[in-house]
């Protein structure tokens, strides 16, 4: 692994950059046990989850059905290397190359195998989150991902997969069973609704929307997060994707409301519309982004790997629509995300070449395999075939002058940024 990990620091010319690439595709060992007995406040006081995960469907619910008592690792951590610091997002597997120890009060990442020693830092669970707004906790309305990302998710679930559609590789948003939410899910709208979008959302929205608007707000006022302000505003998917874009059209005029969404680094992410005047109406509320992710380059792979978003939105109307967009956005202000490891990388590398021409930028996440997913037994990708895609499509930004998603502070699952900044200190 060491010789692995030598190669793949000199194709990215980073180490920071080759250390977490590793700890997204190898995993991190952290004993939850261990730090709630040395770090005083943990877990309560950090971004925890539980350190493992079974999606599922039970009784008509989109649930996680582990049902053991499962110790919380941390969500996501802090990397420092010479001087340089990224967030990593954390996946626990208990024989990852890579380990949280904590030594001489001091917490760090160890990799003895690869003579590697980090000082890492956990992500604190920020001060606006033991607020309760209308009985419910404000991080069941607004999230802050890294240190700078606000993230407002309009409604949990994905529908695929109460009709065995999702993609092959979703895990989606499951609930705990039981677990009541302020933000609504799709396990309502299926169970208590008996699919009825607009009985659904003439419930859920009003609640849901006072709460929002009290806690982006506060959010803001109380601005614990830095050095940037990224906005990232989503939602799954849903049957009935007019009223999808109707509500989220709504959701985020409440924020524009608190604060101008052009003012801040803004991104709408959803299935793109089936009229193209939804793409005018989100620019005219402000957002400076727009993403719709396709997951996979070509009809074929799409139908095959994601047959819900093809049902709902057929592959050939989803380059139009991007497209469509692009028009009105600007070109490198429609991004695309894709699953790499999901096909062949020189297929993935075309659609990508095509998107950029056509002013679309293109990201990735690497696929993971998810426990209770259909490809839950599928390999990850060839490790040196990643940091050379990387490599690739760093240099695809440079050619048609994107830029890499968010920043290394908040772009937890990708090291585009780190790239795209070890490319610029090449030159």
């Amino acid at each position: 692994m060491k010789s692995l990990f030598d190669k793949i620091r000199k194709e990215l010319a980073s180490e920071i950059a080759a250390i977490k690439l590793f700890i997204i595709r190898y995993g991190l060992r952290a004993d939850g046990i261990e730090l709630s007995r040395k770090i005083e406040g943990y877990p309560e006081k950090y971004r925890t989850k539980r350190s493992i995960k079974y999606t599922g469907i039970q009784d008509g619910r989109l649930v996680d059905k582990e049902q053991r008592d499962i110790p919380r690792i941390p969500e996501e951590i802090f990397i420092t290397v010479d001087g340089k610091e990224s967030v990593v997002k954390t996946n626990y597997k208990p024989d990852a190359p890579f380990q949280l120890r904590i030594a001489n009060d001091h917490l760090l990442v160890l990799a003895p195998e690869l003579g590697i020693k980090i000082p890492c830092r956990l992500s604190p669970r920020h001060g606006i989150f033991d607020q309760i707004i209308d009985g419910f906790p404000a991080d069941q309305y607004i999230d802050i991902i890294g240190s700078d990302r606000l993230a407002v998710l309009g409604f949990d679930g994905c529908a695929g997969w109460f009709y065995g559609t999702q993609c092959l590789f979703c895990d989606s948003c499951a609930s705990r069973p039981g677990e009541i939410k302020a933000r609504p899910t799709l396990n309502d709208l299926r169970v208590q609704f008996s699919d009825n979008v607009a009985a659904w959302l003439n419930h859920v929205e009003p609640p849901f929307f006072k709460g929002l608007e009290k806690a982006y707000r506060q959010a803001l006022e109380r601005r614990q997060f830095g050095p940037h302000c990224h906005l990232l505003v989503l939602a799954g998917n849903l049957t009935d994707m007019e009223s999808a874009w109707e509500y989220m059209l709504r959701l985020s005029h409440v924020l524009s409301e608190v604060k101008p969404l052009s003012e801040i680094d803004s991104y709408l992410n959803m299935l793109p519309p089936a009229k193209t005047d939804y793409i005018e109406k989100v620019k005219e509320l402000g957002f400076n982004n727009l993403i719709a992710n396709l997951e996979v380059h070509g009809e074929k792979f799409f139908k095959a790997v994601c047959r819900g978003k093809n049902d709902l939105v057929p592959y050939d109307l989803f380059l139009e629509r991007m497209q469509d967009a692009v028009a009105v956005f600007g070109k490198g202000h429609v991004r695309c995300g894709f699953v790499l490891g999901a096909q062949p990388v020189d297929v993935l590398k075309e659609g990508v070449i095509q998107l950029a021409e056509a002013g679309i930028a293109s990201d990735y996440s690497l696929f993971t395999p998810k426990k209770g997913t259909p490809w839950e037994k599928r390999d990850q990708p060839d490790l040196m075939e990643v940091a050379a895609f990387s490599r690739f499509l760093s240099g695809i930004y440079r050619t048609y002058g994107f830029k890499p998603l968010y920043c290394a502070m908040s772009s937890r699952s990708s090291i585009m940024n780190e790239c795209y900044e070890a490319a610029h200190d090449r030159r």
